[in-house]
């Protein structure tokens, strides 16, 4: 009766942080979109811009979004890392299988578990110069003229691929899609989502090198 009870039990938590893995994911990439079309209403000028960045700080939307993003990422990470394994010798296997099989989706998901871990130190430093330095068209536009141009651009791409990926496995995963026609919509979701990003620090480029 042992063994079975703690068969049953692990399996239960294997569900909830796959269930947990899943749903945080997926709230990370909404705000990701979100936090997208947010940066990209520079494209509609710098009186909306600021306006929105305005309406944040006013209702304190900005505080929301840093404590969202904080509980998400740590039970995301939380989730992940019961997943991963933590042993130097059975990393070496899973890379070693990788090589074996050359399974694209097997390639995707090692990538994805080393963006991840770039994306976590990425996330801070963002978050800090956000919560610390502010938000209006100004700051941003001072921020994209300096290193952190390339920050973002790195940042951008880590985010839209790691995403990409998180909501093709998750999707795929729980069967609610097929792989070939998740690919091609959600390859569309990620070129629209780098081109709308691209645009937007070439704005905040062009506002800052004009100031």
């Amino acid at each position: 009766m042992q063994p079975q009870k703690a068969l049953t039990r692990n399996t239960k938590a294997d569900f909830v942080m796959e269930l947990v893995q899943t749903v945080s994911g997926l709230l990370l990439v909404g705000f990701l979109w979100t936090h997208m079309l947010f940066v990209g209403s520079i494209l509609l000028g710098v009186e909306a811009f600021d306006a929105l960045a305005q309406f944040m700080e006013q209702y304190r939307l900005l505080d929301v979004a840093v404590v969202f993003i904080i509980l998400t990422v740590a039970a995301h990470i939380g989730a992940v890392f019961r997943r991963i394994p933590g042993r130097l010798q059975e990393q070496k296997i899973v890379w070693k299988h990788a090589r074996t099989i050359k399974h694209s989706d097997t390639w995707s998901w090692l990538f994805q578990a080393v963006t991840g871990s770039a994306m976590l130190v990425l996330i801070i430093i963002h978050v800090f110069t956000v919560v610390y330095a502010g938000i209006d068209s100004k700051m941003s536009a001072d921020r994209v003229n300096s290193w952190m141009l390339w920050f973002y651009l790195v940042f951008l791409l880590l985010a839209e691929y790691h995403a990409s990926v998180g909501i093709y496995r998750a999707l795929i995963k729980w069967g609610f899609l097929k792989r070939h026609s998740l690919k091609r919509v959600l390859s569309v979701v990620t070129v629209c989502t780098i081109a709308l990003g691209c645009v937007s620090l070439w704005i905040f480029y062009w506002l800052g090198d004009t100031a």
